[in-house]
Order: C-alpha cells, then sequence, then structure tokens
C-alpha cells in the first residue's frame, strides 16, 4: 500500500512540473499585448527622399512627393501634383474652386492636412485620409512609402531634384498669406510657382477687384508680377531676383518664401 502511495505522488509531481513549464509568465506577455503599429519606432536615415507619379493621370495630373528627415524623424513633407501645362494643383485658382464646391476642401488644404499628419506620425501607413480627398489621400501614402523606400536624393547640380514649398505662418494685416513653390529637376529649378491667399481661399492673381485697384494705383497686377518674378527666378536660378515696380511688397514676401524653399533643397 504504501509503494502505491508512493507511485501515485510522484505521477501527481511530474503532472504539476510538465503544467507549470508549459504555462507562460505574465510579464512574458505583456509585450506582446502593447505591441501594434502605433507604438512602432521608426527612423529613418537622414536626407531627401522624392517619388513621383510614373504617369498622369486619366484626369491629366501626375503626383509628387519630397519628405525631408532630420535625426532620423521626417521634418518636412511636400506634396503636389502638376499637368502638362505645369501648373501646380495647390497653385491653380480654378480648380481650388470647383473642388470646394463639390468635395468643401480645397488642394492645398487636403496637401496640407496630409504633409502634416505624416510629420505627425511619421509612418505614410498612419497617415489619416482626408474627407473629400480619397484619391489623393491614397496616391500621396503610396508614394511617401515609395519615396522613404530609396535612397536619399544626392544633388546633381546646384539643387537636389524634388518639390520645396515655404509658405507665411500668419495673414498680414490686410488679410493675405504667401506660399511658394519649387521643382527641381536635373539640379536645376524647373518651376517657380508664388500666390497669396486669403481666409476665404481667394488667390489674390484672381481677384479681380485687387487687380484694378493695384494697377490704377501702381501701374500692375498681381498677376503680372508673380509671372515676372517666377520667370526670373527660373532664369537667374536663384532667389534673389529684382523687384518689380509698383508692387515692392509682393516682391518681397516673394523672394524671402522662394529662399526658404531653396534653402531645403541644398
Amino acid at each position: 500500500m504504501r509503494k502505491f502511495f508512493t507511485v501515485i505522488l510522484a505521477v501527481l509531481l511530474i503532472t504539476a512540473l510538465v503544467t507549470g513549464c508549459g504555462q507562460k509568465k505574465p510579464q512574458e506577455q505583456a509585450p506582446q499585448e502593447q505591441a501594434g503599429p502605433e507604438s512602432e519606432a521608426v527612423s529613418y536615415e537622414d536626407g531627401v527622399y522624392y517619388a513621383e507619379a510614373a504617369d498622369f493621370d486619366d484626369h491629366g495630373w501626375k503626383a509628387m512627393v519630397t519628405v525631408i528627415v532630420e535625426g532620423g524623424k521626417i521634418s518636412n513633407v511636400f506634396f503636389d501634383e502638376i499637368n502638362k501645362e505645369d501648373m501646380l494643383k495647390s497653385f491653380d485658382p480654378e480648380y481650388a474652386a470647383n473642388m470646394k464646391d463639390k468635395s468643401g476642401a480645397t488642394p492645398l488644404d487636403a496637401y496640407n492636412n496630409l504633409q502634416q499628419s505624416l510629420v505627425s506620425k511619421q509612418n505614410p501607413d498612419n497617415v489619416d485620409a482626408v474627407t473629400g480627398a480619397t484619391h489623393s489621400s491614397d496616391t500621396f501614402k503610396d508614394l511617401a512609402k515609395k519615396a522613404l523606400e530609396a535612397s536619399p536624393v544626392e544633388a546633381s547640380g546646384a539643387y537636389k531634384n524634388g518639390l520645396y514649398k515655404a509658405a507665411d505662418k500668419d495673414f498680414d494685416d490686410h488679410g493675405w498669406k504667401g506660399m511658394a513653390a519649387v521643382l527641381i529637376r536635373d539640379g536645376k529649378i524647373a518651376i517657380a510657382a508664388y500666390d497669396e491667399i486669403n481666409k476665404d481661399g481667394v488667390y489674390k492673381s484672381t481677384d479681380a477687384d485687387y487687380a484694378n485697384n493695384m494697377k490704377a494705383q501702381s501701374g500692375v497686377t498681381p498677376a503680372e508680377a508673380i509671372d515676372t518674378l517666377t520667370k526670373s527666378v527660373i532664369d537667374k536660378q536663384a532667389a534673389d531676383v529684382d523687384s518689380v515696380t509698383g508692387a515692392t511688397g509682393t516682391a518681397e514676401r516673394f523672394k524671402a518664401l522662394m529662399q526658404e524653399a531653396l534653402s531645403l533643397a541644398k
């Protein structure tokens, strides 16, 4: 009988040991329960990353994105779309008005939100889509991933290829905010764009009342001044261009924002 109980006790001890070894301790399970895409640390090699769509879409636009990484983190993002006439969509007043009527947002609104979301989330997969701009949102995320998977851009001339932008942080005393963009191809300034926008989303270059008043007072319209200034940037391949008579304020703001945008391309 004593031998029988000894065998039973041994069996119970072995069973308890096997069961205990098969269980994980709570602290071993915790990291798996907390892991998720939002909590994963992301780090990139410093540099400028650029990608553009392979071709124009069915509506005649080609998307492009520049991502700038500093200290292992995304610090700046610039996104836009361009047509075959070299017009950037965010600088197209007619397109902005039509899109706002249909979806409640403009390309400029949508692109700013996408850019800010990527800087905040640091991961294209986690970027929030913009209501009314689903296609642009998907394109943005795909291109940002493509850019970051490639090697940083190396300067092939005075500048690094890519799209670069700059804008005033606030509206001025007259209610306008300046914005500038340059597209660098083969190390040179290929496209320069500039305009000013008010809180109602009106572009100064197409504001008829403003143009008439400015023309009467100075002999030049905002659109004429902008055309002269952007052509001069391309001719000189620099932001330090000659001022435009009758549009000194516009010219000074233009040069400051162009200089800011181009400094990111060096």
